[in-house]
């Protein structure tokens, strides 16, 4: 049970950095946590988002491929991956990620407006 602490223990730290805007401190903690919990439900994700707010959106793709290939059905890593399509201009991979997970998620009027304002730029151009 220590192991698990421990993990936890690493991840917290990371997520201290994280809401700290230091970003290269939590990408260190998140890659400890994932060296010794290679499928910890959140450490993906937050490294991904650790990239993306660095601005090194080749890094952050890469990261939350790898969350949403551990857990497909991932939403908030299928939505952060849209959000670093779009930021580079490549709306129709945006848009894929946006109706994967709104088909996930109907319901979602996040991921609905995300969807609707894609398809309305799409079709303006």
């Amino acid at each position: 049970m220590k192991v698990d602490n421990d993990i936890e223990t690493l991840f917290d730290i990371g997520l201290d950095h994280f809401n700290a805007d230091e970003y290269d401190e939590a990408i260190k903690k998140f890659s400890e946590v994932l060296t010794k919990d290679p499928f910890h439900p959140d450490a993906q994700y937050y490294m991904a988002l650790s990239w993306a707010n660095k601005g090194k959106s080749g890094k952050a793709i890469s990261e939350f491929t790898k969350a949403i290939e551990k857990d497909p059905n991932d939403t908030d890593a299928l939505i952060g991956r849209g959000e670093v399509w779009q930021s580079k201009g490549k709306r129709k991979r945006a848009l894929a990620d946006f109706k994967k997970a709104l088909g996930m998620d109907p319901d979602n009027p996040d991921y609905k407006k995300r969807v609707f304002d894609l398809e309305e730029k799409q079709d303006a151009v």
